[in-house]
């Protein structure tokens, strides 16, 4: 198996010539880093450890036939499901792990995350009647935040009570799709045959972990325990474990939250309060009363990197530490964006408008779910506007953040599709190298895109952007041909094959600055549909480093003053010229003299959908899931990072789980252990 993958590998990396590499070409010669890996494992993995999973079905349409079900998100009911009728598995809690030092077994971190299967509702939004019911499968949370939706007490109107109680896993203990989660730079070498376990452990199973490219990697191990009733108990949790997430004071009060589209994901209505906390009143005095969800602010810490989130959809901060998490270094990202149909809002499309994470997607979405343990903290949004059952997960370890999606959708025609992407800061980040484009290029405001970036031909503001002289000669053609005298014109973003990979998916980014660097790669995930792979097909990477492109959101390297709007205000607050940022101007300092841009902002652009959203089949048949790795790195990097921190796909870390039997003397002895 290792000679056929690394066959395949080498054909991917063929270069055009002798000792010459093809850019964006898997690099053999490149070692895969691992000490930023996590390993996760399924229950499946440990044998008679697990019991098998729950098994569901749920008939489509049944939501249409109860239209007096609970309206708001909730779980709908399936018509089938095996609950614990198929046995329970090991106690969670009585699953350890350790490593080898050399001298004896020690305890490592390890997290257990229960998981089973819902079917999403949520038929009081406007879209319901389209998206229906989706089964997804996720984990057992510690907090489901979608339940917080009763009123607080009279002290405290505002306050966001627990309404229904979390769901749990059906199947009590161990389970074929729960997921036992490690670190691979934990791992030891392997235990010696003759060493005896710890007292009241009663089973091993031996985790190898190989590298399947690298023949020079030595193999590593981990040792999984089963331990005895009354025996040892893990070491770690959360409280002394690798992240730490903690909500804000302020989190679970109530604030208004509706999108721009007033309808869709639509939230139960009642008193809310501003950000200071105070409830929001009308001119008499009285209470108002509106659609409303807690705020759901966090921020998640690690001896790496410090996240922050401001809203659902609203994540607007990265920091990385120089020192393993005695300090942290200025915030490097304006925020994660996303855009539905516009990439900007001067554009005007014949559908469907223009959305975006602020006004639109965090305004109809709720937490699904919040979970934290010692190896990772996961963290769930529910919905997006007309996307009713959209999932995004990030899932966060010691260097690494995974973002996970399910894209449920209704058909999005091209000119211009979807968008996710990360904006970063002015001023902080110096340069981005991509595997097309391996020599990189520098982080500076202006486009380095020859094909891919064509600007509203009709928005006078961007006449002056110093873009390619493609971009620059459409537009003028646009005007010469009276496209702006039509209802519709718009920005575009084509594929620019010079700069980047033919998909989303084939290669890493690195973007890098002084005060860390950040390698970014998007892949299909595993659970796509069949129809979503399919779709997958048309999703380019986007990247666009434009200190004049208003987009619509954001704060850097100026703020964006008139939200969903393509006019902004030419004069800043102390009566100066507004202007687009250089570097010369260094960082900037939050104020409106600079207008809002696009540094170094880059993601992935689903050039069209045409549908999504599972054909209301409650199976995913279309849906689209892709995850994207962020790793977290101190000082400045280049495109060395990228090939070794971006390649996990084609470079996976192999596992082997074998029981391992107990030591003969310490069987000889009488010590109560069970053989596997």
């Amino acid at each position: 198996m290792r000679r056929v993958l690394i066959a395949l590998l080498a054909l991917l990396a063929l270069p055009p010539a002798a000792g010459a590499q093809l850019p964006g070409a898997v690099d053999l010669t490149v070692p895969a880093a691992r000490d930023t890996t996590p390993v996760v494992l399924t229950g499946a993995r440990l044998g008679a450890w697990a019991a098998p999973a729950e098994q569901t079905a749920k008939l489509p349409l049944t939501d249409l036939a109860a239209p007096d079900a609970p309206g708001h998100n909730h779980y709908a009911e399936p018509e089938l499901a095996t609950k614990d009728a198929l046995g329970a598995g090991l106690a969670v809690k009585r699953l350890l792990a350790y490593r080898w030092t050399g001298t004896r077994l020690k305890q490592i971190p390890v997290q257990v995350d229960e998981v089973f299967t819902r079917y999403l509702d949520n038929s009081a939004s406007g879209f319901a009647v389209y998206s229906g019911q989706d089964r997804h499968t996720t984990y057992a949370y510690d907090r489901e935040g979608f339940r917080f939706r009763a009123d607080g007490p009279a002290e405290n109107p505002c306050l966001a009570r627990r309404e229904s109680a979390d769901a749990r896993d059906p199947v009590a203990g161990l389970d074929a799709d729960d997921e036992i989660a490690f670190m691979y730079a934990d791992a030891g070498a392997r235990l010696p045959a003759t060493t005896a376990w710890p007292a009241g452990i009663e089973a091993l199973r031996e985790v190898a972990l190989t590298d399947p490219v690298s023949e020079s990697a030595p193999q590593r191990f981990v040792y999984l325990a089963r331990a005895a009733t009354g025996g040892p108990r893990p070491a770690f949790d959360a409280s002394n474990g690798y992240v730490r997430y903690e909500r804000d004071a302020g989190a679970d009060l109530y604030a208004f939250s509706q999108s721009t589209y007033e309808g869709y994901g639509n939230a139960p209505q009642g008193v809310y309060c501003d950000a200071q906390g105070a409830v929001v009143r009308d001119a008499g005095g009285t209470p108002k009363i509106g659609r409303r969800r807690p705020r759901d602010g966090a921020t998640l810490t690690t001896a790496r990197y410090r996240f922050r989130y401001d809203g659902r959809w609203l994540m607007t901060a990265i920091e990385i530490s120089p020192d393993g998490g005695r300090s942290y270094g200025p915030d490097l990202v304006d925020r994660f964006k996303a855009r539905a149909f516009a990439q900007d809002p001067g554009s005007e499309t014949p559908c469907c408008g223009y959305e975006e994470e602020d006004a639109n997607w965090g305004g109809s979405s709720t937490l699904l779910g919040e979970k934290v343990g010692p190896v990772r903290a996961i963290r769930e949004t529910w919905g997006a506007d007309s996307g009713t059952n959209v999932i995004r997960r990030e899932t966060f370890y010691r260097e690494e953040m995974r973002q996970k999606t399910w894209l449920r959708v209704h058909p999005i025609p091209p000119l211009d599709g979807i968008y996710a992407q990360w904006d970063f800061n002015a001023g902080r980040m110096t340069r981005f190298y991509n595997a097309r484009t391996p020599q990189g290029v520098a982080v500076d405001g202006r486009n380095d895109e020859v094909l891919g970036n064509l600007d509203d031909p009709c928005n006078v503001n961007y006449d002056a952007n110093d873009t390619s002289a493609l971009d620059q000669g459409y537009r003028t053609l646009a005007r010469r041909l009276g496209t702006c005298e039509l209802p519709y014109h718009q920005s575009v973003d084509l594929l620019d094959p010079l700069f980047s990979d033919a998909n989303a998916g084939m290669g890493w980014g690195v973007t890098a600055g002084p005060h860390g660097s950040i390698v970014d790669r998007i892949t299909l995930a595993t659970d796509t549909s069949a129809g979503g792979a399919a779709q997958s097909a048309v999703a380019v990477p986007y990247y666009r480093d434009d200190a004049c492109f208003d987009d619509g959101t954001g704060s850097d390297p100026g703020p964006k003053v008139n939200l969903r709007s393509g006019d902004e205000p030419r004069t800043a607050s102390d009566g100066t010229p507004r202007r687009c940022w250089a570097p010369a101007d260094g960082a900037p300092d939050g104020s409106d003299r600079y207008f809002q841009g696009s540094i170094a902002t880059h993601g992935v652009h689903l050039l069209f959908v045409a549908d999504s959203d599972n054909a209301r089949l409650q199976l995913p048949v279309n849906e689209i899931v892709n995850e994207w790795q962020m790793v977290m790195l101190p000082g400045q990097r280049d495109a060395r990072a990228g090939e070794a921190y971006g390649r996990a796909f084609e470079k996976p870390l192999a596992s082997t789980v074998l029981p391992r039997s107990p030591a003969l003397e310490q069987v000889k002895r009488g010590l109560g252990v069970r053989l596997p």
